[in-house]
Protein backbone atom coordinates (compact mmCIF):
# COMPACT_ATOMS: atom_id res chain seq x y z
CA UNK A 1 0.00 0.00 0.00
CA UNK A 2 1.24 3.38 -1.18
CA UNK A 3 1.69 6.16 1.91
CA UNK A 4 -0.97 7.99 0.59
CA UNK A 5 -3.14 4.83 0.64
CA UNK A 6 -2.17 4.39 3.99
CA UNK A 7 -3.15 8.05 5.27
CA UNK A 8 -6.48 8.20 3.26
CA UNK A 9 -7.52 4.86 5.64
CA UNK A 10 -5.73 6.49 8.19
CA UNK A 11 -7.79 9.94 7.81
CA UNK A 12 -11.01 7.75 7.76
CA UNK A 13 -10.62 5.96 10.91
CA UNK A 14 -8.50 8.98 12.75
CA UNK A 15 -5.55 7.14 13.37
CA UNK A 16 -2.90 9.53 11.87
CA UNK A 17 -0.19 9.42 14.08
CA UNK A 18 2.90 12.31 14.13
CA UNK A 19 5.20 9.64 11.76
CA UNK A 20 2.21 9.57 9.16
CA UNK A 21 2.30 13.26 8.89
CA UNK A 22 6.30 13.30 8.84
CA UNK A 23 6.02 11.00 6.06
CA UNK A 24 3.48 12.55 3.93
CA UNK A 25 5.29 16.06 4.36
CA UNK A 26 9.02 13.60 3.08
CA UNK A 27 6.95 12.54 0.12
CA UNK A 28 5.60 15.23 -0.66
CA UNK A 29 8.40 17.45 -0.88
CA UNK A 30 10.37 14.51 -2.41
CA UNK A 31 7.33 14.75 -5.54
CA UNK A 32 8.67 18.74 -5.74
CA UNK A 33 5.26 20.31 -4.89
CA UNK A 34 7.43 22.88 -2.65
CA UNK A 35 8.09 23.48 0.91
CA UNK A 36 5.35 26.02 1.45
CA UNK A 37 2.21 24.27 -0.43
CA UNK A 38 3.29 20.79 1.13
CA UNK A 39 3.27 22.71 4.49
CA UNK A 40 -0.49 24.63 3.81
CA UNK A 41 -1.76 20.97 2.54
CA UNK A 42 -0.74 19.49 5.40
CA UNK A 43 -2.19 22.14 8.11
CA UNK A 44 -5.42 22.32 6.34
CA UNK A 45 -5.68 18.16 6.34
CA UNK A 46 -5.06 17.97 9.98
CA UNK A 47 -7.65 20.92 10.88
CA UNK A 48 -10.18 19.16 9.11
CA UNK A 49 -12.34 16.39 10.40
CA UNK A 50 -11.39 13.33 9.67
CA UNK A 51 -13.63 12.39 6.84
CA UNK A 52 -13.09 15.48 5.23
CA UNK A 53 -9.34 15.74 5.47
CA UNK A 54 -9.16 13.96 1.68
CA UNK A 55 -11.33 16.58 0.40
CA UNK A 56 -9.17 19.21 2.15
CA UNK A 57 -6.29 18.37 0.91
CA UNK A 58 -7.95 18.35 -2.89
CA UNK A 59 -9.47 21.47 -2.35
CA UNK A 60 -5.97 23.22 -0.92
CA UNK A 61 -4.00 21.94 -3.64
CA UNK A 62 -6.68 23.12 -6.41
CA UNK A 63 -7.01 26.92 -4.64
CA UNK A 64 -3.45 27.11 -4.83
CA UNK A 65 -3.24 26.75 -8.69
CA UNK A 66 -6.47 28.51 -9.61
CA UNK A 67 -5.19 31.48 -7.08
CA UNK A 68 -2.06 31.98 -9.91
CA UNK A 69 -4.07 32.43 -12.92
CA UNK A 70 -4.35 35.67 -14.31
CA UNK A 71 -5.25 37.63 -17.58
CA UNK A 72 -2.56 38.92 -19.82
CA UNK A 73 -5.06 41.03 -21.86
CA UNK A 74 -4.09 44.71 -22.13
CA UNK A 75 -4.79 48.04 -22.92
CA UNK A 76 -6.26 48.19 -26.20
CA UNK A 77 -3.81 50.48 -28.57
CA UNK A 78 -0.33 49.53 -26.63
CA UNK A 79 1.54 47.25 -27.85
CA UNK A 80 1.86 44.58 -24.66
CA UNK A 81 5.62 43.21 -25.69
CA UNK A 82 5.37 39.06 -24.16
CA UNK A 83 9.05 37.25 -23.54
CA UNK A 84 8.38 33.52 -23.70
CA UNK A 85 11.94 31.51 -22.05
CA UNK A 86 12.98 28.60 -20.46
CA UNK A 87 14.85 25.37 -20.88
CA UNK A 88 15.55 23.57 -23.81
CA UNK A 89 12.50 20.89 -25.11
CA UNK A 90 9.44 22.75 -23.14
CA UNK A 91 7.63 24.07 -25.80
CA UNK A 92 8.81 27.42 -26.10
CA UNK A 93 7.63 27.59 -29.53
CA UNK A 94 4.41 25.90 -29.53
CA UNK A 95 3.25 27.70 -26.61
CA UNK A 96 4.30 30.86 -28.04
CA UNK A 97 2.03 29.65 -31.30
CA UNK A 98 -0.83 28.55 -28.66
CA UNK A 99 -0.73 31.85 -27.15
CA UNK A 100 -0.88 33.86 -30.73
CA UNK A 101 -3.61 31.54 -31.67
CA UNK A 102 -5.48 32.20 -28.07
CA UNK A 103 -5.16 36.08 -28.48
CA UNK A 104 -5.93 36.13 -32.59
CA UNK A 105 -9.38 34.29 -31.74
CA UNK A 106 -10.07 37.35 -28.83
CA UNK A 107 -9.46 39.99 -31.42
CA UNK A 108 -6.14 40.83 -31.16
CA UNK A 109 -3.58 41.89 -33.60
CA UNK A 110 -0.36 39.56 -33.00
CA UNK A 111 3.30 40.08 -34.43
CA UNK A 112 6.17 36.70 -33.95
CA UNK A 113 9.52 37.19 -33.36
CA UNK A 114 11.78 34.02 -34.03
CA UNK A 115 14.92 35.34 -31.56
CA UNK A 116 15.64 31.37 -31.26
CA UNK A 117 18.57 31.81 -34.06
CA UNK A 118 20.54 28.65 -32.78
CA UNK A 119 18.05 25.56 -32.38
CA UNK A 120 17.92 24.06 -36.13
CA UNK A 121 14.57 24.72 -37.66
CA UNK A 122 13.58 26.94 -34.88
CA UNK A 123 12.37 29.85 -36.76
CA UNK A 124 10.80 27.45 -39.71
CA UNK A 125 8.75 25.70 -37.07
CA UNK A 126 7.46 29.24 -35.43
CA UNK A 127 6.89 30.25 -39.22
CA UNK A 128 4.62 27.11 -39.75
CA UNK A 129 2.72 27.52 -36.89
CA UNK A 130 2.36 31.62 -37.28
CA UNK A 131 1.05 30.93 -41.10
CA UNK A 132 -1.49 28.53 -39.61
CA UNK A 133 -3.14 31.38 -37.60
CA UNK A 134 -2.45 34.15 -40.26
CA UNK A 135 0.53 36.20 -38.10
CA UNK A 136 3.49 37.11 -39.67
CA UNK A 137 6.86 36.12 -38.02
CA UNK A 138 9.90 38.27 -37.35
CA UNK A 139 13.46 36.09 -38.06
CA UNK A 140 17.29 36.75 -38.44
CA UNK A 141 19.49 34.25 -40.63
CA UNK A 142 20.67 31.46 -38.88
CA UNK A 143 22.93 31.96 -35.71
CA UNK A 144 22.41 35.39 -36.04
CA UNK A 145 22.15 37.71 -32.75
CA UNK A 146 18.59 37.03 -31.36
CA UNK A 147 18.92 40.68 -29.75
CA UNK A 148 18.90 41.86 -33.08
CA UNK A 149 16.02 40.13 -34.11
CA UNK A 150 14.49 41.47 -31.29
CA UNK A 151 15.17 45.00 -32.08
CA UNK A 152 13.88 44.78 -35.47
CA UNK A 153 10.25 43.09 -34.42
CA UNK A 154 9.38 45.73 -31.86
CA UNK A 155 10.34 48.33 -34.54
CA UNK A 156 7.77 46.12 -37.05
CA UNK A 157 5.67 46.26 -34.29
CA UNK A 158 4.93 49.71 -34.08
CA UNK A 159 4.94 50.09 -37.48
CA UNK A 160 1.87 47.66 -37.54
CA UNK A 161 0.37 48.93 -34.63
CA UNK A 162 -0.35 45.33 -33.09
CA UNK A 163 -1.69 44.92 -29.77
CA UNK A 164 0.85 42.23 -29.07
CA UNK A 165 4.26 40.99 -29.90
CA UNK A 166 5.50 37.71 -28.21
CA UNK A 167 9.32 36.84 -28.79
CA UNK A 168 10.22 33.06 -28.77
CA UNK A 169 13.40 32.61 -27.45
CA UNK A 170 16.18 29.94 -27.80
CA UNK A 171 15.57 26.89 -24.75
CA UNK A 172 18.60 27.77 -21.72
CA UNK A 173 19.51 26.80 -18.28
CA UNK A 174 19.94 29.28 -16.02
CA UNK A 175 23.31 27.85 -15.07
CA UNK A 176 25.18 29.04 -18.22
CA UNK A 177 25.92 32.52 -17.50
CA UNK A 178 26.93 33.45 -20.78
CA UNK A 179 23.16 32.28 -22.47
CA UNK A 180 21.70 33.88 -19.33
CA UNK A 181 23.76 37.23 -20.57
CA UNK A 182 22.32 36.89 -24.10
CA UNK A 183 18.62 36.80 -22.57
CA UNK A 184 19.30 39.69 -20.61
CA UNK A 185 20.91 41.46 -23.92
CA UNK A 186 17.75 40.46 -25.31
CA UNK A 187 15.48 42.62 -22.93
CA UNK A 188 17.76 45.46 -22.33
CA UNK A 189 17.18 45.72 -26.71
CA UNK A 190 13.94 46.04 -26.46
CA UNK A 191 13.32 48.20 -23.44
CA UNK A 192 15.07 50.98 -25.76
CA UNK A 193 12.10 50.62 -27.36
CA UNK A 194 9.73 49.62 -25.77
CA UNK A 195 9.12 47.77 -22.61
CA UNK A 196 8.95 44.21 -21.58
CA UNK A 197 5.16 43.82 -20.05
CA UNK A 198 5.33 39.60 -19.48
CA UNK A 199 8.42 37.28 -19.29
CA UNK A 200 6.70 33.77 -19.50
CA UNK A 201 8.79 30.72 -18.43
CA UNK A 202 7.37 27.97 -19.99
CA UNK A 203 8.42 24.43 -17.84
CA UNK A 204 7.50 21.13 -18.32
CA UNK A 205 5.48 20.11 -15.13
CA UNK A 206 7.13 16.35 -14.93
CA UNK A 207 10.48 18.24 -14.39
CA UNK A 208 8.85 19.45 -11.34
CA UNK A 209 10.58 22.86 -9.71
CA UNK A 210 14.49 22.94 -10.89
Amino acid sequence: MSLFRKLVSALKTGSVSPEDWTQLRQQLIASDLGVNLVDQVIEKAKSAKSEDAVSSISSEVSSWLSNKSRSLMGDKGITKTILVVGVNGTGKTTSTAKLANYLVKNGNSVLLAAADTFRAAATEQLQTWAKRIDVEVVSGSENSDPAAVAFTAVSRAKELKVDYLIVDTAGRLHTKQNLMDELGKIVRVIQKQSTVDEILLVIDATTGQN
